[in-house]
């Protein structure tokens, strides 16, 4: 059975809220870890079951948490897992015993290598007039895959693996996420409408610990092709921008080191000058203001640049790695600064005569 089955998107379950202990500054030990999830369809029910392992496949643990009772609609239990990283997955099962997927799983990170920064759902983007494409998942069930996109293995692999990205809910806002800390993993749209050339790529990335590696890619040939640009960073470093093939190109670096649990926003444009792909890239705290200069002025020159492409997020290593409202826009999309918030009416009073 697969996320995108019939009975895996009506009895799939809601992804982890919270692995609150996880957030403790005692040394690493073996202790409780409470989880906390949803269901949308609870009467059909008659267990929830965790899984936790290492993330090299080890120490295995399973557990039966029956059916607590929910507090407005969240359920709540806690496990006792072992020491170390784990990665920690539920399921549901049916009444009639058939069992919905495993949630992708989250990451229960060991205190000994820092801490986890809870991410909230921060301020969604306004959608751009005129975009060619926008990803807000807010259409996609919680805990399942992403409807059109494809993940692939650890390592640049080209193969399949629909289980390591999925949509997660922060604050009532829909989020693309991944908890996996396999390196070089990737989840990119798919199919021919997918694919252009000449276009900005804008959206927001968050991460929730300082070993998250994190980025977004541009101009990819996933699933055909290891051939991309990537906005990202490794863990504990800057935004800088790469590519596969590796780029020639110097003053790659954003100067920007993401702090946890803050959103980022990005404008990263890619334009096909004929002998050489240009490419811009802003990044900025989604709280702070627009820088008013780019941070990333590359030409590519290289005989194996992609002229085309499909985008896409990359992830690699430790914590939990979120991206929402990816949106294309076709063009000269770096001329234009992207849309300001939306105020924020607090009330309405009669005015004065």
């Amino acid at each position: 059975m697969t996320l995108r089955s019939h009975f895996h998107r009506r009895l799939g379950l809601v992804a982890l809220v919270a692995l609150a202990s996880a957030v403790l500054a005692i040394p690493a030990q073996a202790r409780p870890e409470r989880l906390r999830w949803t269901h949308p369809t609870p009467g059909e029910v008659q267990n929830f079951e965790a899984f936790a392992r290492a993330p090299d496949g080890s120490s295995e643990q399973f557990f039966s948490l029956s059916v607590p009772t929910p507090n407005l609609g969240v359920y709540e239990a806690t496990i006792e897992v072992g020491d170390g990283d784990k990665l920690i997955s539920l399921r549901a099962i049916r009444l009639d015993n058939v069992a919905s997927a495993w949630t992708p799983p989250q990451t229960r990170v060991d205190d000994a290598v820092g801490p986890v920064i809870p991410v909230g759902g921060g301020t969604p983007l306004s959608p751009t007039p005129g975009a060619a494409q926008r990803f807000d998942f807010a259409g996609d069930a919680v805990g399942a895959s992403v409807t059109g996109w494809v993940d692939t293995q650890p390592n640049y692999s080209l193969l399949t693996d629909d289980s390591l990205f999925g949509v997660t809910e922060l604050d009532s806002n829909r989020v693309l996420f991944t908890a996996s800390t396999g390196d070089n993993i990737h989840s990119h749209a798919t199919g021919l409408d997918n694919i252009w050339s000449d276009y900005e790529l804008r959206g927001r990335m968050a991460i929730n610990h300082a070993d998250a590696s994190i980025g977004v890619t541009a101009y990819s040939l996933y699933r055909n092709s290891d051939s991309y640009y990537r906005l990202g960073r490794s863990a504990g470093g800057e935004f800088v921008l790469e590519g596969r093939p590796a780029l020639s190109c110097s003053g790659t670096s954003t100067g920007i080191t993401p702090t946890p649990g803050a959103w980022y926003r990005f404008e990263f444009h890619v334009q096909d000058q004929g002998a050489s792909n240009h490419i811009t890239v802003k990044i900025w705290d989604q709280t702070t203001t627009e820088p008013p200069s780019l941070q990333v002025d590359c030409v590519d020159s290289s005989t194996q640049r992609p002229r085309d492409g499909t985008i896409g997020v990359w992830s690699a290593g430790a914590g939990e790695k979120y991206w929402d409202d990816l949106e294309v826009i076709l063009g000269d999309g770096g001329a234009t600064t992207t849309p300001p918030d939306p105020p924020v009416l607090l009330f309405i009073v009669p005015a004065e005569p």
